[in-house]
């Protein structure tokens, strides 16, 4: 039986999702069609740019550029700050409705996931048309729109789903991968890094059609094993399966996001793992348990992952201490690389902490007050109060 893989991309995401999130609130404007940016830090005038509207993109504003250039293109800049607790929300809604229509769906990130649809034809039938009526079904029912990609791998599926956007269903079966994908650039292959590209132009490689051509054996002495990688991928080579376990294993809690772009400015990425910390902390404390093991996931923009986590003999469930292991572990495993993807995980569930003061050490009781802080937030809203990066 022919494998049907289907990815569901939501567009521009945070855009999205925060549009909603302002309409909720009772604002009047819907930001996806002003001229409008999600940034890191909206006070400061070099906060980059994480997300922009189809209508910022067209005068020349996107990702990854700060808030001081695009102002000069668009002095009345609409500026929003991520709302990740919101976005969590959201993404959580979306995966939770395509379980119950499938069972092997793999979140790939907070925006996307992969449907094996093989065994389901049967049921639903064709494929493209199904996924037309599963796009219109979620914008009718969550008022978000996704892009799907359809392919006979998750390979192919992705890189069809990156095709034309918005509110769009692409497919990129096998017959079709040469025609569609081999006159593109190689920087359109998945996985195909900065670094790598700027290799393969230097071998005069620079449409994926050349780099499938080309001998296997050269692209692993330049490239090593990314180099063999990359040449299966330009050939549709991946047998990967949908991996229904990846993302949300219940035996650790965690978050990831795959960034709109290579990022390199730490005090960004710290923002990242402040928000991890803050809903892992949350949930750690609503389970009324504490996680001994930490770990921080780094992949770079060449795709390599790096994952750099310990076991404590202390049991953490408060958000500055995980932040604080956190960006101890990171500090650790970054080699000021780009970062195209940043994670943070805890596992090593317990429901005591065991925590032992020594005769020179000072702990002020952070489960109490983050007791009291949610205690506020569940009586007067979500993040009325917070505690803040230090």
């Amino acid at each position: 039986m022919e494998r049907i893989i289907l990815h569901i991309d939501v567009n521009s995401a945070f855009l999205s999702w925060s549009a909603l999130k302002l309409i909720e609130e009772g604002n009047k404007k819907d930001i996806r069609n002003e001229i409008s940016v999600i940034a890191g830090n909206p006070a400061k005038r070099h906060g980059i740019i994480i997300a922009a509207s189809v209508p910022a993109k067209k005068i020349g504003i996107k990702p990854p550029i700060n808030l001081y250039e695009a102002r000069k293109i668009y002095k009345d800049l609409i500026v929003i700050k991520p709302d990740m607790y919101y976005y969590k929300k959201r993404s959580e809604e979306l995966i939770m409705y395509l379980k119950k229509l499938f069972k092997e769906v793999q979140q790939y990130s907070i925006d996307e996931c992969f449907v094996d649809y093989t065994s389901y034809k049967k049921i639903y039938g064709d494929e493209v048309k199904f996924a037309y009526k599963l796009k219109d079904e979620i914008y009718k029912k969550f008022h978000f729109t996704v892009n799907i990609g359809i392919g006979n791998n998750k390979l192919s599926a992705k890189m069809a789903s990156d095709f034309d956007k918005p509110n769009k269903v692409h497919t990129l079966y096998e017959h079709e991968f040469k025609e569609k994908v081999w006159n593109l650039d190689i920087s359109e292959l998945f996985m195909a890094g900065k670094s790598a590209c700027k290799t393969l132009r230097e071998l005069n490689i620079n449409k994926i059609g050349e780099l499938a051509n080309a001998d296997v054996n050269m692209l692993i002495r330049h490239l090593k094993s990314h180099g063999k990688l990359l040449w299966e991928y330009a050939n549709n080579i991946d047998n990967s399966q949908v991996d229904i376990g990846g993302y949300s294993d219940r035996k650790g809690i965690g978050f990831s996001r795959t960034l709109e772009y290579d990022m390199t400015d730490k005090d960004e990425l710290f923002k990242y793992l402040f928000d991890f910390s803050s809903w892992i902390s949350k949930s750690l404390r609503n389970k009324k348990i504490y996680a001994y093991s930490v770990t921080v996931t780094i992949r770079n923009d060449e795709f390599k992952t790096y994952n750099h986590g310990h076991k404590y003999l202390n049991g953490v469930n408060s958000v500055s201490d995980i932040y604080d292991i956190a960006t101890r572990l990171f500090n650790e495993v970054w080699n000021k690389e780009p970062v195209r993807l940043i994670g943070l995980r805890v596992t090593d569930f317990s429901e005591s902490n065991n925590y032992q003061l020594s005769l020179f050490e000072e702990k002020v009781d952070d489960v109490k007050m983050n007791e009291v802080v949610d205690k506020i937030n569940n009586k007067f809203g979500k993040n009325v109060i917070k505690k803040g990066i230090k």
